[in-house]
């Protein structure tokens, strides 16, 4: 099929004849005002969907099937212009500016064009040269804050990481199937995540297929949010469609070149709250180092003390204290990691000395051209990167060809291959987490001991004691050995060719074909040097696999006027729809038999293998929408969609696998019914009703068995079949989303403010997963229906031009939206809650995103959060007491004082969803320069902070401070207690909580009980000291004692400063004398700040693990902050 495919498609570029001349219509177009030509003018022809665009001299080309046509000539920000043909061959048009953009076209559901005015749903077009402005290698990001209701969040994955997109909130309880599927030029790509890891702490993101778009090919990127919008995608739209439309070739007076070349840098600019206060040192009570009294005892309570070696100097090395809860650096003399004298003394900012300075480059040059025949668009982009991330880098190449050709008068054919090559070496995360946990402390020079003699050994593995080398007492040396040494590089190709025939039987009929195909291909290879003597260890990997789909499409767009006031338009299409996937990998076992050689023959041990063919998928569907409008201010759309899914099929043939989609949508031209107010410039209002759905995963209904193996001591082989432990619900039904949506669209004052508002109310049914069920059916779950989401959200866009004049304009935008999502209905087999991700008993967070029946999606539970005082009668019943909810304390006879008592149920702790989401975008025109600036904010949803606990847990961040000195508001007090006695301590702390009925403690006055007492009345009685900071910290945030605060369960608000970027076009007279038609330059800066972020330890707030819509809460990487900053020079022959 590929084959024949590529040679339609080569065919129709080589194409030179066609068998009759077409009826041709050519002009230019040009601003009424200043006679300039204005380019991407939409030329259609009226009653169809049939158009071009003008290029960049404003000329166009348009091919009629008769004499008697009627050309509709719109542009944003002019008026729309209607001419008739009537025989002409050249017609030029001057355009005039206009106080509404509403006969603006935009590309809809399978690429069909619109006009604004008559939609009767809400969707966000954004052109091409948006996507450009990131300088990202995910150009997705650009979309950021520019349509209602689309959040976009980047995983903390480094260079390639994936990010988490979601229009409208979530539609499924599979977290790893709610993001929107991307559409380019008609193929549609799967946005999944791709080697990221939702939690392990050394999982590396390689991102996916996006990284490997161009966005220099774009030429413009639709938002279809609702229901109504994605209808005609069926099982594909439930989580919304982002559209992407390329470039093409349009006719020209000789070849157009445009060449661009930008520049940029990625830099680390800011930390998160490292505390450089105090040095290493252990907890209260546990110190073991220091000054001994005169009995040969150490202080133990004394964390203010230095260790000292056998020599009786100060020193780092070996120091028992692995934690933060030392002395107050003082700059005194202390051996250092490397042996030598050096100061007591903070190196600060040495989390942001391990990064690099990342740099990018990337070249694109294009060719087009055209003619009354045909046309062509050809471009070539190179882009590298290296990251901030010792070691990793990324190279892209992509390559577009598009072409159409006019083979008679009535028969188009169009055809593109689109071809990028990416290369992503060592995706690695790991490093900014070694400065939280104290593997690197306060003292660790990175910029010193990052140096290669500091970690590399003479027998060439890593320093270490057991050869005596010189600087194994160096932190990190295993780390920047494999920066150094490892490589992890992933290769991937995306083919992506399409071709179409369009014929224009007649006026009022066109038919359509069309085929494509997607081709995605990665192939790994993880080589890793030994790091033991002479390099001894090792490991080798390699992996590949493919996904493929492969598209056919017919169709017929019927529309013809019923009327002179009643239009009408039918389109009728079918759709074939094919998937399949491959994997393998091998990798060796027990490292390698040569050092430093990488193939798999030189694995010690029996090589570890795997693979298979799987992801077989096939959906066959119908569809088609009727269009009517009334006298150009009343519109109604009707879509209906069947398809046949082999997912839902059972491998008896039977199933619930055929389902249909409708939509209805309406909008009304309120201004054109009625004369309003001059002050009012346009008014429509607009209503839709759809059903969208979603089958499933292929052969997740059908479940068989695997082939496994064991080996032996003797290295033979046991083979193993594994059945399946699920069995599936026979009456299965695919997941179906009913969905209402109200809006309008008001603009005043000649367009220089306008309201854009929608409201909707979606319901999914038939949530497919799984429940557990009895063992003694052979089986531990069932796959079947399990329950309903509703979502409901409101979004708000407001436009508006604050100033104009001649010279200067400042255009704004401000988006505000927020979603909703509730469980209506869970299978009762799942007790109190499902959980969607997480732990609520076990782990390093043992916080967990659960669903249950009347709860928001995404509520936060957590089985540590802590015990609260509940005063009761004789009886047992609750009765009111002020100190009711106060936290129950726990004493620590090791550190002489309390921290927070755990709870034995599992408590709701927050929540997923944000309030609402905002942003603020602005342009600013003056003469020939262009400013834009971009805000955007979250307000609300939590985030649990792996960081944030354990960096307080063990004295290293900012949020360990509190008490530890009198500077951090410690208090000073003369202990009478136990061993300690006579001593006196500056790091005391009241916990704010109540003691426990029958609670005993020992203090100045011995054992006493201080049951229903809080920690400040049981201390002004003199029967408890203060607690002493560290251990207060220490067992509030611990693994075994912790219990959920505010420090690393905290609400995320943040405003930040997205982007700014500087342009200016230089005079026309300047571009000639180079021969060129424009030229422009530009710089630009992403990610520059945060102008509020409500995150303790001041964490990056965006700083999410991976990209499931139900495990974005995690945070584990502590990211640094990096801005980008890049400078691009545009050149068009």
């Amino acid at each position: 099929m590929m084959q024949n495919v590529l040679k339609l498609f080569f065919a129709i570029c080589i194409l030179g004849v066609s068998s009759l001349q077409a009826q041709t219509v050519t002009g230019t177009i040009t601003d009424a005002i200043d006679g300039s030509p204005l380019p991407g003018v939409n030329v259609i022809i009226k009653g169809t969907s049939n158009g071009v665009s003008a290029n960049f001299d404003g000329e166009y080309s348009i091919d009629l099937s008769g004499t008697k046509a009627v050309l509709v000539f719109t542009y944003m920000g002019y008026k729309a212009q209607e001419v008739a043909v009537n025989g002409k061959a050249v017609i030029n048009v001057a355009l005039e500016q206009s106080a509404e953009s509403l006969n603006e076209v935009v590309i809809t559901a399978l690429g069909i064009k619109r006009e604004t005015k008559k939609l009767g749903f809400a969707m966000t077009e954004v052109k091409g040269e948006e996507l450009t402005k990131t300088n990202a290698i995910n150009p997705v990001l650009a979309l950021q804050g520019k349509s209602a209701g689309l959040s976009i969040g980047a995983s903390d994955g480094g260079l390639f990481g994936n990010s988490k997109i979601q229009i409208r909130g979530v539609s499924s309880l599979n977290s790893s199937n709610n993001q929107p599927i991307f559409v380019i030029d008609g193929v549609i790509l799967e946005n999944e995540t791709s080697g990221a890891s939702e939690w392990a702490a050394s999982s590396n993101d390689y991102g996916n297929i996006l990284k490997n778009l161009n966005p220099d090919d774009y030429k413009s990127i639709s938002v279809l949010k609702g229901a109504a919008a994605t209808a005609l995608y069926g099982s594909r739209g439930i989580n919304g469609v982002i559209l992407i439309q390329s470039k093409d070739g349009a006719k020209s007076k000789g070849l157009g070149v445009s060449f661009k070349q930008t520049v940029g840098m990625d830099v680390v600019y800011k930390q998160p709250g490292i505390q450089y206060e105090f040095g290493l040192g252990y907890i209260a009570g546990y110190v073991r180092y220091g000054e001994k009294d005169e009995n040969g005892k150490f202080d133990r309570f004394n964390t203010m003390q230095k260790y000292y070696n056998t020599d009786g100097d100060a020193s780092l090395i070996n120091h028992p204290g692995g934690m933060g809860y030392g002395p107050a650096f003082d700059g005194g003399p202390v051996v250092g990691y490397d042996g030598e004298m050096t100061t007591f003394s903070p190196v600060r900012d040495n989390m942001i000395a391990a990064y690099d300075t990342g740099y990018n480059t990337n070249t694109s040059i294009a060719l087009k051209g055209g003619n009354e025949k045909g046309s062509f668009y050809l471009s070539d982009s190179y882009n590298v990167r290296t990251g901030t991330l010792p070691g990793s880098e990324f190279k892209r190449n992509s390559l577009l060809l598009s072409a159409s050709y006019k083979l008679s008068k009535w028969l188009q054919a169009k055809g593109s291959i689109s071809l990028a090559n990416s290369t992503s070496s060592n995706a690695d995360n790991s490093i900014s987490i070694s400065f939280m946990d104290g593997s690197f402390k306060n003292t660790f020079d990175t910029n010193k001991y990052k140096q290669e003699k500091y970690w590399l050994a003479d027998h060439g593995g890593i320093q270490q004691s057991k050869y005596d080398d010189p600087y194994n007492y160096v932190p990190g040396k295993g780390l920047w050995f494999g920066y150094a040494n490892n490589n992890q590089e992933r290769k991937e190709q995306v083919v992506r060719p399409v071709v179409s025939l369009s014929a224009t039987v007649t006026d009022w009929l066109t038919l359509g074909a069309e085929g494509s195909m997607n081709m995605y291909t990665i192939k790994s290879e993880n080589k890793a040097l030994g790091a033991g003597l002479a390099n001894e260890g090792g490991y080798y990997a390699i992996s590949h696999s493919t996904n493929e789909s492969y598209t056919g499409k017919i169709s017929a767009n019927i529309s013809k006027d019923i009327s002179p006031n009643f239009s009408s338009s039918l389109f009728l299409g079918a759709e074939i729809w094919k998937q399949e996937k491959s994997s393998s990998f091998a990798h060796s076992d027990g490292g390698l038999i040569v050092p430093g050689k990488f193939f798999l023959g030189n694995s010690k041990k029996t090589l570890v293998s795997g693979g298979g063919i799987g992801g077989t998928k096939q959906i066959n569907s119908a569809y088609f929408m009727a269009s009517f409008g009334y006298k150009d201010q009343l519109f109604l759309d009707i879509t209906g969609r069947n398809d046949w899914s082999s997912a839902l099929v059972y491998t008896d043939g039977t199933g619930n696998n055929s389902y249909f989609y409708p939509s209805v949508s309406t909008s009304w031209l309120v201004d054109e019914t009625f004369e309003l107010p001059e002050w009012v410039s346009f008014a429509k209002f607009r209503a839709s009703w759809a059903k969208v759905g979603k089958d499933t995963s292929s052969y997740f209904i059908n479940r068989a068995y695997s082939v496994g193996k064991t080996e032996t001591e003797g290295g033979q082989f046991i083979y193993k079949n594994a059945v399946s432990t699920s069995t599936v619900d026979r009456s299965i039904m695919p997941e179906l989303k009913t969905s209402y949506e109200i809006g309008a669209d008001i603009r005043f004052f000649g367009n220089r403010l306008g309201f854009d508002v929608a409201y909707y109310d979606d319901s999914t049914a038939n949530q497919i997963g799984t429940i557990p069920i009895p063992g003694v059916s052979g089986y531990s779950n069932l796959v079947t229906n399990i329950g309903t989401l509703n979502n409901k959200g409101f979004e708000l866009s407001i436009t508006g031009k604050p100033v104009k004049t001649e010279n200067f304009v400042w255009e704004t935008t401000i988006n505000y939206w927020k979603d909703k999502t509730t469980i209506t209905k869970l299978h009762k087999d799942y007790g109190a809650f499902k959980t969607l991700n997480g732990n609520t008993g076990y782990g390093d967070i043992r916080v967990s995103s659960v669903a249950y029946e009347g709860g928001e999606y995404g509520v936060l539970m957590s089985g540590i959060t802590p015990a609260l005082w509940q005063s009761t009668d004789a009886d047992g019943n609750n009765i009111a007491d002020p100190r009711n909810g106060m936290k129950l304390l726990n004493w620590s006879a090791g550190t002489q004082g309390a921290y927070f008592k755990r709870a034995t149920d599992v408590k709701e702790v927050g929540k997923l969803a944000p309030d609402f989401e905002a942003s603020f975008m602005n342009n600013f025109k003056y003469k020939n320069f262009n400013v834009n600036v971009a805000l955007d904010a979250r307000y609300g949803g939590h985030i649990a902070s792996y960081s944030n606990r354990y960096g307080t847990a063990y004295g290293t961040l900012n949020t360990s401070l509190a008490g530890r000195s009198p500077k951090f508001g410690g208090l000073t007090w003369t202990s009478q207690t136990g061993d300690s006695a006579g001593k006196t301590y500056s790091d005391g702390v009241i916990p704010d909580g109540i003691f426990a009925e029958g609670q005993e403690v020992t203090g100045p006055q011995g054992k006493v009980d201080v049951g229903g007492m809080t920690y400040q009345e049981a201390f002004d009685a003199g029967m408890v000291e203060p607690t002493h900071a560290s251990g207060y910290h220490y067992f509030s945030n611990s693994w075994g004692q912790g219990t959920v605060n505010d420090n690393w369960v905290s609400e995320v608000k943040y405003i930040a400063l997205r982007s700014i970027s500087v342009g200016y076009s230089l005079p026309k007279t300047v571009a000639e004398k180079i021969g060129a038609k424009s030229l422009y330059v530009a710089l630009s800066g992403r990610n520059l700040g945060y102008l509020y972020n409500s995150l303790p330890n001041d964490l990056n707030p965006e700083s999410f693990r991976g990209t499931t819509s139900s495990g974005t809460y995690l945070e584990r990487t502590f990211s640094p902050y990096t801005a980008n900053y890049s400078m691009t020079v545009a050149i068009d022959f």
